[in-house]
């Protein structure tokens, strides 16, 4: 058992609709486990911003609001944060390994990930950040335990 988490680009409208099951296909979804918008989401945002973790996290959390109206068993869906999205989209790629190298010392990782698993995650995720660039778009993650 785990938090599933699946982070989107989509429409406000889209997303909501998305909000008792979860993305479509459609929507291209990035599904992984125990990745956080919170904790993780914010150790990454402070890699990206800071090139490092151990800076004062003051306020990076990726996650900006719940926007479904589930209860408080979830499953959960948050609009994540416009700042963290357009860093992350912004991210050249000559930077993609150091920042999953640093990243993959967060405490808070269930085990010691592979520094290569963690890259293409990082490649992932910068990849809903682009898609999430366009009119009317925003990133969002959806989890359920």
């Amino acid at each position: 058992m785990g938090i599933l988490t699946e982070y989107f680009a989509a429409t406000p409208e889209r997303a909501r609709a998305a909000a008792e099951t979860g993305p479509s296909d459609e929507l291209e979804p990035l599904r992984c486990k125990f990745v956080d918008p919170a904790v993780l989401g914010g150790a990454l945002w402070e890699v990206v911003r800071h090139g490092r973790l151990g800076s004062p996290r003051n306020a990076l959390y990726a996650s900006a609001e719940r926007v479904d109206t589930n209860d408080e068993f979830g499953p959960y869906l948050v609009r994540l944060k416009p700042d963290f999205v357009r860093e992350l989209a912004a991210l050249p790629d000559e930077r993609l390994l150091p920042v999953a190298t640093e990243w993959r010392t967060a405490e808070e990782w269930m085990g010691e990930p592979e520094v290569e698993l963690i890259a293409e995650l990082v490649v992932e995720l910068r990849r809903v950040a682009r898609a999430a660039s366009g009119d009317g778009l925003d990133a969002y993650c959806w989890m359920c335990l």
